[in-house]
């Protein structure tokens, strides 16, 4: 995450300080299961062996964002300029999006591939030129949950530029709205003088016709002025979303709740919860044939409410008969006691070595059933023998011991099976070992009250 401050240093850390703040909230909504304890295990101890230049994530890099009238973050946001429609054009040709997710590593939902695949952004042609610095926003993305800014900044005379010459320092306020939000940004250097950036946040509902002013005032570490203003507006995306009022009611124990409303665009699926509880409870989605959807992160709210953001229905199944909320303590859930962190191992030397299957949870197991070497990228396709074991935390191991992780999430491929890919990034080798870890407790975490909500489609 870029840093707001003054040349000096010395104004306050307010993206550092809203970053412990949200990861402090996130560690009470999220809850210890499967998956999430593993990535939190893989962070402490696979991710320090990465290079620090290109693996792990720095703050600077990376953070969450949060924010009500004014956010300081670090983010670019089409708005009035100079109309050049040839860098426009060009700069949709860039894939903003794959940058994004292997920036932002693994453990993140791959709802976001669905803006280019489908088309859902909408182009704005607008430059900002200054101090021989341009600022040009090739496309906004926002379906009512999520926004999504894809942008190039080109040095138009320096030489070449450096890590600390990719990054925009910047205030944004809306005009007549105060929306909470959160959210996380990457910057990637694409040439000797050109870089790109994609920020996505989840965003509380904003007016129709909104508009965002931006006051960006530096750019690197070249002070200047490239002010701009974007209107948001879910034209493009409308005819897409599904909203659904359930107002059902339910109680975890003595905590009581209302389903309010779930929104499902083709990118992501929010969950609205009235309740006088939160923080305290937790929650997860599933589809009719038991996918989990994944965390997106971002979960906001107050006054008695509470915003819940997951991935988006799944290509193989995108229009089911029901979704099912599951709502659990997160006290019980911290109150387990974890006995072990089992891993399985298998290597894989040639095609012939697959099918190969692995311990997973509860009896569970997990199969490899093929591997392919792509140009940037590795997919392994596996099967779980049950729910429990859909997700699994595999990570792929070299020679030295350097362990790679998915990015992003899993995507199931099958209605009648447990059948998943995972991607991961391209490896030094065709020869490495799986890595399945699986953890184990001393007591199983109590059981979470399931709420059926019949979705009518038509």
């Amino acid at each position: 995450m870029t840093l707001h401050s003054d040349q000096k240093g010395k104004e306050q850390d307010w993206s550092t300080e809203s970053s412990e703040g949200v990861q402090s909230r996130l560690k009470q909504l999220g809850p210890s299961f499967t998956f999430e304890e593993l990535w939190e295990f893989h962070k402490h101890s696979v991710g320090k062996s990465r290079p620090s230049a290109k693996g792990s994530m720095t703050l600077r890099k990376k953070g969450m964002i949060v924010g009500n009238a004014v956010i300081l973050c670090a983010i670019l946001l089409a708005g009035i300029g100079l109309y050049s429609p040839s860098i426009g054009a060009a700069l949709q040709k860039v894939f903003f999006i794959d940058s994004f997710y292997k920036n932002v590593g693994g453990g993140m939902d791959s709802g976001l591939y669905q803006i280019e695949k489908q088309n859902l952004g909408t182009a704005t042609d607008v430059s900002v030129k200054d101090q021989d610095i341009r600022l040009t926003v090739a496309e906004v993305f926002y379906d009512g949950i999520q926004f999504v800014v894809n942008y190039q900044v080109d040095y138009l005379k320096k030489q070449k530029i450096k890590e600390e010459d990719a990054a925009v320092y910047y205030k944004y306020k809306f005009e007549d709205a105060h929306p909470g939000m959160i959210g996380t940004h990457t910057f990637t250097i694409t040439g000797d003088h050109t870089f790109i950036g994609t920020t996505v946040f989840n965003t509380e509902p904003l007016p129709e016709n909104a508009r965002l002013h931006i006051e960006i005032r530096r750019i690197g570490t070249t002070d200047g002025n490239w002010d701009v203003t974007v209107p948001v507006s879910l034209d493009k995306t409308k005819p897409l979303i599904k909203i659904v009022r359930p107002q059902m009611a339910g109680a975890y124990e003595d905590k009581k709740f209302m389903i309010d409303q779930i929104t499902f665009t083709p990118v992501g699926t929010q969950v609205v919860i009235k309740t006088d509880h939160s923080g305290s409870l937790y929650y997860f989605l599933e589809d009719d044939l038991e996918t989990r959807l994944p965390g997106a992160g971002g979960g906001m709210g107050g006054g008695g409410e509470e915003r819940s953001n997951f991935a988006p229905l799944s290509e193989v199944n995108p229009k089911p008969p029901y979704v099912t909320l599951l709502v659990g303590e997160v006290a019980s859930q911290q109150t387990n006691t974890l006995v072990q962190q089992r891993e399985e191992y298998a290597d894989y030397t040639s095609p012939g070595s697959l099918p190969v299957t692995l311990k997973g949870n509860k009896g569970g197991t997990v199969t490899i059933t093929d591997v392919q070497f792509l140009k940037d990228s590795t997919v392994v396709y596996y099967e779980a023998s049950d729910a429990v074991n859909q997700r699994p935390f595999l990570i792929l191991q070299d020679s030295s011991g350097k362990g790679f992780v998915s990015a992003p999430n899993a995507v199931r491929l099958s209605r009648d099976s447990f059948a998943y890919k995972l991607q991961y990034p391209k490896l030094p080798s065709d020869r490495f070992t799986f890595k399945l870890i699986v953890n184990e407790y001393s007591q199983e975490p109590k059981e979470p009250v399931k709420v059926k909500i019949p979705i009518d489609w038509e």
